[in-house]
Parts: structure tokens; C-alpha cells; sequence
């Protein structure tokens, strides 16, 4: 090949060269015009649906339009947020079009601000608030003795929503294991008078009380106030219906029923409560030593009340004189507690250990439950 040729061949304007050039101006175009009416789709705001208005950012994304896509994104979450009432189900106020939206743009942008206006907004939500009167949820992690179960629930003198147990008898055959499990089938079967329902949950095996607590919380999204309380406890007659008076479940608190050193023994918490203090520290197994750090990260959290009611302590003292009637009823748990006991002792002074720290978990589980 000559020279010149070469020449007029790089100088050339491959026709492939001449066709895209003319596409990219044609989509250009097509781009300009069509955006902005796509921009007036998403600043209807309410008068478009949901998911016409996710249709319109989709293509704004599609044509190249990121500043475009963004703008109608924040319009949209500025505005839901706020119309939705503070309180509800999850399936009622968060939208799944204006989710994937957000997330859509993030991921293009990886705009960190919208992430943070988002999960602030998220902080304003909260479970439905409880009847007057009505306790939303019971938690009781059982290990043995049935008969310290029919106690406890014989002793509650004010309607129940839900009664959530978690049976940690799992991988035992003994009868006292056997028995409890039989109870717990005709629980769940039948009900129990003054109780809504009944939901049982069947541990591989003995998870430890921190688990379970966190099992019992993670569970049940919904309930603003919970009562957490050991299978061994009785309840003094109108303590709960006082108790439940003295607790706002529009507030971060927790109230304990017993003086220390049982205050973790039964306790009324709210979910904003443990969403800003976090989940227990599983680490602390089987048990003990978790309401002490638990307790720590209480008092360290300046937006949390600890509220002390001597009224309701003085009339349950009384009837509980003595705690741990699951580990002393058992010279097997009482022998392996001699040594566990002191590992959480350990675990609980070492300086190094992670601390839980609370950041929106409950708006998670929240959303969970319809994910």
C-alpha cells in the first residue's frame, strides 16, 4: 500500500463514525425534550401514582438526567415523609417504588446525603401505641420447670396481646424437658385465658437469656412496650395495670418491677428505648452479666429514663424473695453455672470488649416483617 493511500484511508470518516454521531445527536434531542416532561410527571407530586412516578425517574436515569433523577427523588421523600402519620405498619407507610427509587439514585450517585435524610426521616416512626390498659407483648425465655411457668401466667391480671416464649429445652430428653414442651404444644394449641395469643419459639438448644430477650424483641416489631420477664417471677396483683400507667410508650424508658440487684429479672421496656441502647450482648452465655451491661449502656444513654417506682418494687419483693429457681432446681445447670458465671464476669469487666450501640435497629426489624 502507497503512502497517499494510507493517508486517505486515516483521514477518512468511517460511515459507522458518521451514523453514531448522528444517533447520539438524535437521543440528545429526544433527551431535552422528553426529560423535562418526565420532570413534570415527578413534580406532580401527589397527583401522579407511585408507581407512574417511579416509571418517570427510571427514565430520567435511562437518558443520562442524574441531577434530574435526584431532584425527584428528594421532592418525593421530603413529601412522604411529610404526610405519613408517625405511627402505623410498616406495609402502610413505607412505599417499595420510592424505596427502589432512592436506592437507584444512591447507587448512581452515591449521594450519602440522601442516605442520611432518609434514615433520620426513618427515626420518626414508631409501632402503633398500646390500649389503654393492655399489655402489647409478654417475653418469657423458659429452660425447665413448667410448673414455675403456670405460676407466672396464673399471677397476670391485665389483657395480653401477645405472649411470646422462647423455649431453650432443646436438645434435652430429660422428663422435666419432655413435660414443658408437651405444655408449651397445648399453649400455643389452645391459648390462655386473658391472652391474645400465644407464639412459641423451639431453640436447637439452650441459646442463653440475652438471645432469647433479643429473639423476643426482634419478633414482635410492632409492640411499643414490652415486658420482659424470667419464667420463675410471680406478679403481685395490680402491679402491671400500675405499671403500664406509669410507662409512655412515646418515650425511651424502662421500668423495672423488682428492686436490684433482680431489676432484669421482669422489666417493662419501650421499642425506643432499646432501638437507641441496641440489642443485648449475646456474648454473655447462658446467663448473667448481661443485665449489668445492659444496664451500663441504660444510664450511659442521656435520652433514656429509668424510671423507679417504689410502689410497684415494695408489692412484688414480697412474693419473689429469691431468683435463679431454673439453676438451682438442676445440680447439672448449677454445676456448669460455677463456671460460665465467672467467664461472664470476665467478659463483663474486660475493657476491650465491642460495645452493642443502638442506630435505628428497631426501624430495620420494623421494616423486616413485609420485606
Amino acid at each position: 500500500m502507497e503512502p497517499n493511500e494510507l493517508e486517505a484511508i486515516e483521514g477518512a470518516e468511517p460511515a459507522e463514525l458518521r451514523a453514531l454521531a448522528a444517533s447520539v445527536a438524535s437521543w440528545q434531542e429526544l433527551g431535552q425534550r422528553y426529560g423535562q416532561r418526565l420532570k413534570a410527571i415527578t413534580a406532580a407530586g401527589g397527583d401522579s401514582a407511585p408507581a407512574q412516578r417511579a416509571e418517570a425517574i427510571d427514565l430520567l436515569l435511562t437518558l443520562g438526567d442524574l441531577a434530574g433523577a435526584r431532584e425527584a427523588v428528594v421532592s418525593w421523600l421530603l413529601e412522604w415523609m411529610r404526610e405519613m402519620p408517625l405511627r402505623g405498619t410498616p406495609d402502610r407507610l413505607v412505599q417499595p417504588d420510592l424505596l427502589r427509587c432512592l436506592a437507584d439514585v444512591v447507587e448512581r450517585s452515591s449521594d450519602q446525603s440522601l442516605l442520611t435524610v432518609f434514615w433520620q426521616g426513618m427515626e420518626r416512626f414508631a409501632p402503633p401505641l398500646p390500649a389503654e390498659g393492655v399489655l402489647p407483648l409478654l417475653g418469657v425465655p423458659v429452660l425447665n420447670r413448667v410448673d414455675l411457668l403456670e405460676s407466672l401466667l396464673a399471677s397476670l391480671d391485665v389483657p395480653i396481646e401477645t405472649l411470646a416464649i422462647v423455649d431453650n429445652s432443646g436438645g434435652r430428653s430429660d422428663a422435666d424437658a419432655l413435660e414443658l414442651r408437651r405444655r408449651l404444644d397445648t399453649l400455643e394449641r389452645e391459648g390462655h385465658a386473658g391472652i391474645g395469643r400465644v407464639r412459641v419459639a423451639r431453640a436447637f438448644g439452650n441459646g442463653g437469656v440475652a438471645a432469647a430477650w433479643n429473639q423476643i424483641l426482634l419478633s414482635f416489631p410492632e409492640a411499643a412496650v414490652a415486658l420482659i420477664v424470667n419464667n420463675d417471677v410471680v406478679v403481685a396483683p395490680g402491679v402491671l395495670a400500675a405499671a403500664l400507667g406509669r410507662i409512655d410508650a412515646e418515650r425511651a424508658q424502662v421500668l423495672p418491677l423488682l428492686p436490684a440487684p433482680a431489676s432484669f429479672s421482669a422489666f417493662l421496656i419501650t421499642a425506643l428505648a432499646w432501638d437507641r441502647v441496641g440489642l443485648f450482648d449475646e456474648g454473655f452465655h447462658p446467663a448473667y452479666c448481661e443485665d449489668l451491661d445492659y444496664q451500663d449502656r441504660l444510664q450511659a444513654c442521656t435520652e433514656l429514663e429509668w424510671i423507679v417506682d417504689r410502689g410497684i418494687q415494695q408489692a412484688m419483693a414480697p412474693l419473689n424473695p429469691t431468683q435463679s429457681a431454673t439453676i438451682s432446681s438442676d445440680p447439672a445447670l448449677e454445676a456448669a453455672n460455677r463456671r460460665s458465671f465467672q467467664l461472664n464476669r470476665l467478659w463483663y469487666l474486660y475493657r476491650g470488649r465491642p460495645l452493642q450501640r443502638g442506630s435505628g435497629q428497631w426501624r430495620r426489624r420494623w421494616l423486616s416483617q413485609w420485606s
